[in-house]
């Protein structure tokens, strides 16, 4: 492992000036270009009406938002009930079968109450199934019945409309149970080959205390619609573990927390009476034509408007379950400080990172087989295809991250070879060896960049930033590697800061037992 290289702090500044400067003037050129829409015939209700102290009108183009944060305040009541109960069951000293009773119980309810008994019953099979797949013991009959099971729900479109008529959903609850279908396949699979390792059913009541236990776990209130993902052994230990007393310190945290989660919703509402990167994603043609610097400030918009989403929404239901004592994953980190593909998969949805790792790449990697961490790699990314909806733009996203990882992957391979770390050793100083890995990094960074603009934007956007990096001047495209390269300077330097906070604890912490 190579030693903790910092810069000249003028220098450091230097970068992280460059680095925000280019991102606010961008906004600033892109702001102007939304005089685009001030005659707009707004025949899909691209925008509404915005803040009477802010006097402009207010891009709700995204589904997403204007779906989930009305559910995300229906559903502030019972996650408060939710949790008030199981803390008081909890201090009252109650087994965990109980606490599991009540998760599901007020899960039921809240399922009852907003899409009624029968969507409610149709979401009570998935636990079923997984519960009855452990009975089985066997991790390769649960993986493909699990997978079967995705895939008939991502690749059949009759039976989305067979199930919506069915369930005599309206269209928004339907979305919201389809969005839970989905997070729930994650949590079948994480239960069922848990329990298969740590097989339980050897007689009734070990059968009926797992089937609980997996029941309250895929029907867990504050993850069910909107995530993150918990790993099945982390609810289990948050159920089981003592009771933490709510101290004035603990208090103060949690209330800081969902304070500052609901900041960023305000914030974010905010921006978007100024920057319209949603509504645009629907006009391609007046998008290629922007200038070079609205042209790329609409992609960091995209991804910093994509990343304030899942804040939000990770965070506030994140932080609900560790008060509750599960320990969900953290929020995710700024993009603007992250310029390695490993590294925004790790910390952007950590999750899904954790689902991915655990259940897919380390089984296929621990296999004695050719090229075994690519084929891990590979598999790994054909299931985020199929789990996020079989569509072209998502293949593409998909395949340009597994291509991004991979090159990152080998180019580390090789930077960690002893003749590479020879040749920089003799014709570099550590300082020049650091800014060198920056300068490789910036293109893929970029890359990474245009993957995600698939993802977010679609299939015709992602096309004309691949056509504009190819196609714009020299000196627009030198600007943007510049600052990408600015970008890399900065996430090292954060990252660099945090290791030695890291290290820094842990050093202190042996003082401390020694």
């Amino acid at each position: 492992m190579r030693e903790r290289v910092d810069l000249n702090k003028l220098e450091t500044v230097f970068y992280f000036i460059a680095w925000s400067g280019g991102i606010f003037y961008g906004l600033y050129q892109l702001f102007l270009a939304g005089v685009y829409f001030e005659d707009y015939d707004d025949a899909f209700n691209d925008f509404g009406p915005g803040w009477s102290w802010v006097g402009r009108k207010r891009d709700i183009s995204d589904i997403e938002w204007s779906l989930w944060i009305p559910f995300m305040y229906q559903l502030i009541p019972w996650v408060t009930l939710h949790l008030t109960f199981s803390q008081y069951l909890k201090w009252s000293e109650c087994s965990s079968t109980i606490i599991c009773c009540w998760y599901i119980a007020i899960s039921v309810a809240f399922l009852c109450y907003y899409a009624g008994g029968v969507a409610m019953i149709f979401l009570l099979t998935q636990p079923c199934i997984a519960c009855l797949l452990t009975s089985f013991r066997s991790k390769r009959i649960a993986y493909v019945i699990h997978f079967a099971t995705l895939g008939v729900i991502q690749l059949s479109p009759t039976l989305e409309i067979v199930i919506q008529d069915w369930l005599m959903l309206q269209e928004d609850v339907y979305q919201m149970i389809v969005i839970a279908v989905c997070w729930m396949q994650l949590r079948t699979i994480s239960c069922s080959i848990d329990n298969i390792t740590d097989y339980k059913h050897r007689n009734i009541v070990g059968f009926l205390k797992n089937f609980i236990q997996s029941t309250a776990y895929c029907l867990y209130l504050p993850t069910l619609f909107l995530g993150p993902f918990v790993l099945y052994s982390d609810f289990i230990r948050g159920i089981e573990g003592p009771f933490k007393p709510w101290t004035f310190r603990r208090i103060s945290i949690f209330i800081l927390n969902i304070t500052r989660f609901t900041f960023w919703i305000f914030f974010t509402d905010l921006s978007m009476h100024f920057i319209y990167c949603n509504a645009l994603q629907y006009h391609p043609d007046f998008v290629a034509q922007l200038n070079p610097w609205a042209f790329y400030a609409m992609g960091y918009a995209m991804g910093q408007y994509f990343l304030n989403k899942y804040v939000v929404f990770y965070g506030t239901y994140g932080e609900i379950s560790r008060a509750d004592d599960i320990n969900a994953p953290p929020p995710p980190k700024c993009i603007g400080r992250i310029h390695l593909y490993s590294e925004m998969w790790k910390h952007f949805d950590r999750g899904l990172y954790q689902f991915l790792i655990r259940y897919i790449y380390v089984p296929i990697a621990s296999m004695e087989i050719p090229l075994k961490k690519i084929l891990a790699s590979f598999i790994s990314f054909g299931f985020v295809f199929l789990w996020h909806g079989v569509q072209l733009f998502i293949f593409t996203w998909s395949f340009l991250n597994f291509l991004g990882l991979t090159i990152e992957g080998i180019a580390r391979s090789v930077g960690n070879t002893p003749g590479f770390i020879d040749w920089e050793e003799k014709w570099l100083t550590s300082k020049n060896i650091r800014r060198f890995h920056c300068m490789l990094a910036s293109p893929l960074l970029a890359l990474s960049a245009i993957s995600n603009f698939y993802f977010f934007a679609g299939q015709d956007i992602g096309n004309i930033f691949i056509y504009r990096i190819f196609h714009d001047s020299p000196k627009a495209v030198g600007i943007l590697l510049f600052l990408l390269y600015c970008c890399c300077q900065v996430s090292t330097e954060m990252k660099n800061r945090e290791t030695g906070r890291e290290t820094k604890t842990d050093h202190d912490d042996i003082e401390k037992r020694m």
